[in-house]
């Protein structure tokens, strides 16, 4: 087995993947100086795991990763010969690193490597590996240090070990043994105060068995007189069981008339549930409805006659309006005529001025015939001059009509915006109030909604408690029989014991039964009643002679048998201390609640039976009490048990009756308590139902109200919509023809004032032509003719306003036409809105007359149930009369035959009672036959209770807690030599391991000390040992070398130079070697220190031991390179990574 391939990536000064390939033999890996040659040898011990981070020459694992590659992970593989591979890998992370370990390419633990090497030899403590401090470090320990090498060799610390785990357990020993003497020294004084107390349990036992003997022969007496008493019960109840068959005959003829009388009530009820069901409900539903649809008509009608009062005042304003415009259209009509006249004298006068004119014109004419030129230029411009003012009173009157016009068309403007705004603002108001109502009436779509399930669900309810109030009558109806049942039950049962206790309990110095005068807690009472037996109803007196009076009276009657208790004679047991059991509850006489005077005989009924709590318990116990379970299970002293299930419960301290009986009221209060609350709230359902359909009424009106509302308003709208449409357009157009008049009228000022410039220009020009004329007659006539001018120009001016005033009269009276055309419109619109509205009022009061008609066929459909639910009712009610009778009659038989059955019952449960007492006093007698008579057994019983007394508190647990005691003794005693024996044998076993660990030492170190001397005598000529500070305790000292170089003195190891301790240190880790063989050696520099003839040993004997095992040798001495079969040459690259350059053979 050897390397052949080393696989190096990143490792140290590896930085980049390298495969190094070795062989058998002897192999030397050489190169300068810091090259990395070491890094192979420390690659060798990381894959191996044979070194931690510091015996690779390093401080922590990550410090083996290139740091100048820019990686963060390195890894080695090596290649053994038989192909297995071993590779180990490290991360570094941010946090620390990982070390991944693989053998054979599979993910192991680092040991699994390890225990794989172990097997090959290749050991950390075997030394196949050395480093270059390997040498100096065993040449610088101490010697207590380099023994050590031996024990680690000899495998010193297992022993150790083991030695070390035996006195671990020495110790827990030493402990055990000590506590066992305290435990055992504590016992064994515990036994010695027992014994007195055992004596004491044993003569009380002895003295309890006489006890037990003489209640046998009580018990053996009293059974003669029990049989006689059983006797006299049969006759009795051979009475009663006739009396039960005659009642049962009646009950089952009264059973079937009760059965027909509740299938009769059955029927009704199903009647009156059918009639006021759904069909009732519905009908109550339309009824409501018609009278919701009235009152919504009724504010349709009040609705409609607003609106018609309200058209019909719009229709007296739109009347008086017309009036005003057509007496407007009169007074026009008169003022066009005034001035028409008007305009007819001014044009008369008009032609007069201008035949005037003529006149003077002819005159001028005549007079100008020398200034003809003058003149005709004169003429000339005045007459240019009056066609230019013609023009400019034709301007000025085309002026005036175009203002007018637009102040008209500004009046109707001002009217239509003001009419559209008035549209607007009311279609505002009338789509907010439609959209209010429409809001309104989702709110009130959602309040009817709620109502109606609010409705339905109160209807429901009331239904149900309706149906719950009727389940609960009937469930008290049950209870009260039940009750009545009950009562004739306890009346019936009285107190069980018949004529003959009703007899004695009235007599003067009887207190009552045993039953009667306790009370039991409800969780003993089972228990309580089963421990005192038949003896629950002895009666309990004063004294012995009331008992014998009593006798007496009940034989001369013929009343029957009871047993008594007279308090002045008894003699009740004296009861001893119970043992410490968490399961034994205590004694059955103490567990009940009674007068204290009655002690005596509560004591005498119980004796000293003792309640417990299971029946597995009483069955540990049994032969010590008398015991009886909470469940009822009885347990005699003797061993005979008695239990099961009981059929009924037992009449005794429980009261089973009486407790039933309170139980029933109690229900009974609480059904009626609840059945007046549900018809307290059935009431206020009710009234709740009625109001939440007054309230669904009042929704309806309000939605139907708003709906006509929101109709209307929709109409409206509509119209208020198409009339803005139709003003809008209008304004349009006048917003176009006021655009087309101010251009025309801009375009008449531009006229105006060319003309008012050439009129200007013209005058001057007259002037002047006068001026030239001033010395004829025609500055005159001009002068007159002007005048006469001038007149014509006011007459046609004042004309043409008469024209203007009687356009704007015409104008005027055709406005107010059209006005009272308008309004005439507006007025026949009303007028037909009114005649629907008179429609619509005709509609609604016939809608009003079918409901009401509707009504009427409804209230009369609503009688006709009501009728029939009271008729139901009643014959219901009546049903209920007669049951009522018949039930009273059955309780009144069903308390017969109770009384009959409980009198049967009472008398067969003094039977069993009897017969139970029969069977006690037999169990107790057991096989006893006695002659005495009770005074005797009672005096007997007496003695042995006055010895027991005197003994007093006894510790009855003593004998078994003594013999307890004793038998630990023996147990702890056994226990105490066990640990001894144990003890002995551990000493034996350290003893043991001390000697087999002294013989693994001296055995390693005697081989490794004969391997010293002949591989030191090779090396040197000379001869060396291995030498011990104390041989007979080799662990008490150390270890060092005692040495003889050839032809030198004997020096130990501190004395030798420093060529000769490595000499010496070599020839050590040689021979430990030899002593532990390995398949390969990995040897770093170790020649380093001597010199060349000692290097040339050293090779040598390398080189002969590579016959059995291959060795690589990291040197750079040249008989070392020379010796090896083969060399591994290493440099240093230029970036400081290490490079193998080859391998090559020697030789």
């Amino acid at each position: 087995m050897y390397i052949t391939q080393l696989e190096i990536d990143n490792f140290k000064s590896f930085a980049r993947k390298t495969k190094i390939p070795f062989f058998e033999g002897f192999t030397v890996v050489s190169g300068p100086n810091g090259s990395g040659k070491s890094n192979i040898i420390d690659s060798i011990l990381f894959v191996l795991a044979l070194s931690g981070a510091r015996g690779l020459r390093a401080e922590k694992l990550t410090d083996l990763i290139n740091v100048n590659s820019g990686k963060n992970t390195a890894e080695v593989t090596i290649t053994l010969s038989d192909g297995t591979t071993i590779r180990r890998r490290i991360k570094r992370t941010p946090a620390g690193y990982y070390s991944y370990n693989y053998l054979n390419n599979r993910l192991c633990k680092q040991g699994e490597v390890v225990e794989f090497l172990a097997k090959l030899g290749i050991k950390p403590e075997g030394y196949n590996v050395v480093m270059q401090g390997d040498i100096t470090r065993i040449m610088e320990m101490s010697d207590g240090e380099r023994r050590k090498i031996i024990d680690e060799i000899a495998g010193v610390a297992e022993f150790d070990h083991k030695r070390e785990q035996a006195f671990s357990e020495l110790e827990v020993v030493r402990e055990r043994i000590e506590r066992e003497e305290i435990l055992l020294s504590e016992l064994v004084a515990r036994l010695d105060a027992l014994q007195h107390e055992r004596e004491q349990a044993v003569e009380y036992r002895r003295l309890q068995g006489e006890l037990e003997r003489l209640e046998q022969c009580r018990g053996a007496a009293l059974v003669r007189q029990k049989e006689q008493e059983i006797s006299t019960l049969h006759d009795l109840m051979l009475d009663h069981q006739a009396t039960m068959s005659r009642i049962a005959g009646e009950a089952e003829a009264l059973g079937t008339s009760l059965e027909a009388a509740r299938g009769r009530q059955r029927a009704a009820e199903e009647e009156i549930n059918q009639k006021s069901g759904p069909e009732y409900l519905e009908l109550v539903g339309r009824l409501e409805e018609a009278r919701g649809g009235i009152k919504v008509g009724e504010k349709t009608i009040e609705r409609l006659n607003a609106d018609r009062n309200e058209n019909l005042e719009a229709v007296q304003r739109v009347y008086m309006d017309n009036r005003r415009a057509e007496a407007r259209v009169e007074e026009c009509a008169a003022q066009i005529r005034t001035l028409s006249i008007d305009r007819a004298n001014l044009a008369m006068e008009l032609s007069t001025q201008h035949e005037r004119l003529k006149t003077v014109e002819a005159r001028i004419t005549s007079e100008s015939k020398e200034v003809e030129g003058i003149k005709d230029q004169l003429f000339a411009r005045m007459q240019d001059l009056e066609g230019r003012k013609e023009l400019r009173a034709k301007i000025l009157h085309e002026q005036d009509i175009l203002i007018e016009k637009s102040r008209m068309r500004t009046s109707e403007r001002e009217r239509l915006d003001a009419r559209i705004h008035q549209i607007v603002e009311e279609l505002e108001n009338k789509q907010a109030q439609v959209t209010d109502y429409s809001s309104c009436m989702a709110d009130c779509e959602v309040e009817k909604r709620r109502i109606e399930r609010e409705l339905s669900e109160a209807e429901s309810t009331l239904f149900a408690r309706r149906s719950a109030l009727d389940r609960l009558k009937k469930e008290i109806r049950e209870n009260e029989q039940s009750l009545m049942r009950l009562e004739a039950q306890q009346q019936a049962q009285g107190d069980a014991g018949g004529r003959a206790m009703d007899a004695v309990l009235g007599m003067e110095g009887v207190h009552g039964t045993v039953a009667q005068l306790g009370r039991a807690p409800q969780e003993y009472a089972t228990a309580l009643d089963v421990a005192a037996m038949g003896r629950l109803r002895w009666v309990v007196v004063d004294t012995d002679a009331v008992a014998s009076d009593a006798i007496r009276y009940l034989k001369e009657n013929r009343l029957g048998r009871v047993t008594f208790l007279p308090l002045n004679k008894l003699r009740p047991l004296i009861l001893s201390p119970l043992e410490a059991d968490p399961g034994v509850v205590g004694y059955a006489v103490d567990l009940l609640e009674f007068d204290p005077a009655f002690d005596r005989a509560f004591r005498v009924v119980f004796g000293a039976t003792v309640v417990v709590d299971t029946l597995e318990r009483a069955r540990r116990m049994m032969g010590r009490y008398k015991m009886v379970t909470l469940d009822g299970d009885f347990v005699e002293k003797s061993g005979a048990m008695t239990g099961g299930s009981q059929g009924k419960k037992v009449r005794g301290f429980g009261v089973a009756v009486d407790d039933e009986i309170m139980r029933v009221r109690a229900t009974l209060a609480g059904l009626e308590a609840e059945a007046g609350e549900i018809e307290a709230s059935i009431g206020r359902l009710a009234v709740a139902a009625e109001a939440k359909r007054a309230e669904r009424s009042a929704v309806d009106e309000q939605v139907a109200r708003y709906r006509m509302l929101v109709e209307e308003f929709r109409k409206r709208t509509e119209v208020l919509a198409g009339e803005r449409q139709t003003l809008e357009a209008t304004l349009e157009e006048m917003l176009e023809g006021a655009k087309t008049g101010g251009e025309e009228l801009a375009r008449l000022e531009v006229d105006l004032e060319r003309t008012a410039g050439e009129i200007a220009r013209l005058s001057v020009e007259v002037d002047d032509l006068k001026k030239k004329l001033d010395d004829t007659e025609i500055p005159a006539l001009t002068e007159q003719y002007e005048g006469y001018r001038k007149s014509v120009e006011d007459i046609e001016r004042r004309l043409r306003n008469k024209d203007a005033d009687i356009t704007d009269a015409k104008r005027e009276r055709q406005h107010f036409a059209n006005r009272a055309e308008e309004l005439a419109l507006e007025r026949s619109r009303l007028e037909a809105k009114n005649q629907e509205i008179d429609a619509e009022i005709a509609a609604a009061k016939e809608q009003i007359e079918h409901q009401r008609r509707l009504i009427v066929v409804l209230e009369a459909r609503q009688k006709e149930f009501s009728d029939e639910l009271a008729d139901l009712h009643a014959e219901r009610d009546r049903i209920l009369g007669e049951i009522r009778v018949l039930d009273q009659q059955a309780l009144e038989l069903s308390g017969a035959m109770e009384r009959a059955r409980m009198q049967i019952d009472a008398l067969t449960e003094r039977e069993h009672s009897l017969l139970a007492e029969l069977g006690a006093l037999r169990e107790q007698a057991g096989d006893a036959e006695t002659d005495l008579d009770l005074p005797a057994i009672d005096a007997g019983i007496a003695e042995a209770e006055r010895a027991l007394k005197k003994i007093g508190a006894v510790n009855m647990l003593a004998i078994e807690e003594c013999d307890r005691v004793g038998a630990r003794v023996e147990e702890r005693t056994a226990k105490k030599e066990v640990l001894s024996r144990e003890r002995t044998l551990l000493l034996d076993r350290i003893e043991r391991y001390e000697k087999m660990k002294y013989d693994a030492f001296m055995t390693a170190f005697g081989a490794i000390d004969t391997n010293f001397r002949e591989i030191f005598a090779r090396l040197t000529d000379g001869s060396g040992r291995l030498v011990l500070e104390n041989e007979e305790d080799p662990f008490a000292g150390g270890m060092t070398f005692a040495v003889q170089p050839r032809d030198k003195k004997v020096h130990l190891l501190s004395s030798l130079s420093g060529g000769e301790k490595s000499l010496t240190t070599l020839a050590f880790i040689f021979a430990i070697q030899q002593y532990m063989p390995a398949p390969f050696y990995a040897l770093d520099e170790v020649d380093m220190f001597l010199d060349g003839n000692n290097v040339g040993r050293i090779a040598a004997m390398i080189s002969d031991l590579t016959g059995n095992a291959q060795s690589i040798i990291v040197s750079l001495r040249k008989p070392m390179i020379e010796r090896a079969d083969r060399i591994v040459g290493v440099t240093i690259r230029a970036d400081k990574s290490t490079y193998v350059t080859g391998v090559q053979n020697n030789g």
